[in-house]
């Protein structure tokens, strides 16, 4: 692997951060992106508690000291919860459109690791061809060594480049569509607790 790697020339080491990099990405939101970090069952049943109570300052004071896209829901809900239906609805897609992002963090910089390995794996490719051109306008014909040389460069490149890319294709697209899962499961919590801190409104 070793030899692999230095055969492919100097692309390999921007290759090769780019891999570390976009490994680091799918550790982090592959821990982060775990619905028990958003959706505790111990956090669900207290907030229930408390807004089925009508106990609306101590929900709000729960939900403030803790963090994630359902306390901050849940707190838009408390804060707004004389607004119109309608506005109430509205703020409410607003803020989960903001925590998608927030859960979203870091797939921006994935998606230029997916774009960018291919193209420095081209590039690689044209470098080593260019070995072999340089060599044959020098010498007027090119040994052996020096032919496989530059091909190996330009193959070991591209290889490596597709190798880092498409893996990462695949567990971008799957943390994209957790994180817009999650956020989903969150607002229809949400929407739950909407019913408990209504009701009273209604039923008077």
């Amino acid at each position: 692997m070793l030899e692999w790697f230095l055969r492919g020339g100097p692309v390999m080491y921007p290759l090769l951060a780019l891999s570390l990099l976009g490994a680091a990405i799918v550790v982090e939101r592959l821990l982060v992106l775990r619905e028990r970090n958003f959706l505790d069952p111990t956090h669900l049943a207290v907030l229930g508690e408390l807004l089925a109570a009508g106990d609306f300052a101590r929900a709000r004071e729960y939900c403030a000291g803790r963090t994630g896209p359902l306390s901050i829901l849940v707190t838009t809900l408390l804060d707004n919860r004389f607004a119109p239906y309608d506005e109430l609805k509205e703020l409410l897609e607003d803020t989960g459109r903001h925590q998608l992002r927030f859960l979203e963090r870091g797939l921006g910089v994935l998606s230029t690791v997916v774009a960018a390995a291919p193209l420095l794996g081209l590039l690689g490719t044209v470098l080593g061809m260019i070995q072999v051109f340089e060599a044959v306008s020098l010498a007027g014909a090119v040994r052996g060594e020096q032919l496989s040389a530059g091909i190996a460069q330009a193959l070991i490149t591209t290889a490596a480049g597709l190798i880092i890319a498409i893996p990462f294709l695949f567990l971008h697209a799957y943390l994209e569509s957790k994180a817009q899962g999650l956020v989903q499961a969150i607002e229809a919590r949400t929407w739950e607790f909407l019913h408990l801190v209504r009701r009273p409104q209604a039923e008077g």
